[in-house]
Order: C-alpha cells, then structure tokens, then sequence
C-alpha cells in the first residue's frame, strides 16, 4: 500500500499531461496475491487489473493521458466481447 501512494505522489508531480492519478493497475496476479479486488480504493486509487503490466510492477494513470489512463480500450474490448458472445452462429455446411 506504501508503494501505491508514494507511485501517486510520483505521477502527481509528474505527469507530463497535468493530471492527478485516479488509477493504478496491477498485474492480476499481485491483486490476488494481496487480497485486493478490481474496482477496491487504495490510497485514493482505483485498482484495475491489468494484463499488461508485469509481476511486482504497477502502472499510475489519470483521465488527463491521451489514451483515457488505458481504460477506454479495455471498455471498448470489453464491449465487442459481449457483443459477439450474443450472436448467433449459423452452422457451416460441408464444401463440395
């Protein structure tokens, strides 16, 4: 938990786009190895589970990054995922 605040701290002083972090994201692994859930509030954070970050590292972000703090993306995914999951998959017919 000290981590995650002095990793705000850092990223409130600075960040190159002016924002304050509002975000952390952890490797699944350490959120579960730490007994936090997505979604928990850790130093004023909010804990998102991120494939993309590795083992024993985190990653600061705030809503002022280009990207939305990466969590636009993972929306969007999550968004075509479910979308497709409730299609209707027609059976293919053998090629002669």
């Amino acid at each position: 938990m000290e981590a995650v605040c002095k990793a705000k701290e850092v990223h409130n002083k600075t960040c190159p786009y002016g924002g304050t972090a509002t975000h952390v994201h952890l490797a699944w692994f350490d959120l579960e190895r730490m007994g936090w859930e997505e979604g928990d509030v850790i130093c004023g954070l909010v804990v998102v589970g991120d494939s993309k970050v590795a083992t024993g590292m985190m990653r600061v972000t705030c809503d002022a990054e280009p990207d939305g703090g990466g969590r636009e993306e993972e929306e969007a995914e999550a968004e075509v995922v479910e979308a497709v999951s409730t299609q209707e998959v027609a059976p293919a017919t053998p090629v002669r």
